[in-house]
């Protein structure tokens, strides 16, 4: 498929974009906009959040972009099935995720809410938050501990990549323990008494 890329509106060049058996090869050509910032990057509207398909370079004259995007990337942006409605160049992501919930204290809670199932568990982290909204990560609780897992093959591309470098592997799946700030907050100070 090939799609116009747009700045500012008006269309300024063309993505073309492949799926392959491991997600999407996407190529990049466009127009450097004489009045845009120094570093602009291209985003996907999804209908979800927005996909950061990547920092295009500039080549005599043109902004140009060649990469794989994981089928992982994908799923977490909300096109895994078909890919974004439009692509766009700018120096930061439009807003195109609806609003997320406003969360009360169990006191503020309506009683209808109070009694219904429990909420999701979240990280508190935007990225570790998609992947768990999407379903490609799975949490549970240990304690003071968020654990967050995903299956890992070394040979492909895994959900928890964009903090890989804080996982472990463990029976087949690459395992994140998560300390969340408040909890870590209230571990840390002494009980007054």
């Amino acid at each position: 498929m090939q799609a116009e890329v747009y700045f500012s509106e008006q269309p300024v060049g063309k993505i073309s974009w492949l799926p392959d058996a491991y997600g999407v090869q996407v190529k990049l050509d466009c127009a450097c906009p004489a009045d845009g910032p120094a570093l602009l990057r291209c985003y996907g509207e999804t209908g979800g959040g927005p996909l950061l398909v990547g920092l295009p370079e500039p080549i005599n004259g043109r902004l140009r972009l060649e990469r794989h995007l994981s089928r992982e990337t994908l799923k977490a942006a909300g096109c895994a099935q078909t890919p974004p409605k439009r692509f766009y160049l700018s120096d930061s992501p439009r807003q195109d995720r609806p609003p997320s919930p406003i969360r009360h204290s169990e006191e503020e809670r309506p009683e209808s809410i109070k009694n219904a199932a429990p909420p999701p568990i979240w990280t508190g982290d935007e990225v570790l938050d998609n992947l768990l909204s999407s379903g490609t990560v799975q949490i549970e609780i240990d304690g003071s501990e968020l654990v967050l897992r995903c299956p890992f093959d070394p040979a492909r591309p895994f959900a928890l990549a964009p903090a890989f470098v804080l996982c472990t592997v463990e029976k087949g799946s690459a395992v994140l323990r998560w300390t969340k700030k408040d909890t870590a907050d209230k571990a840390a100070s002494p009980s007054e008494g």
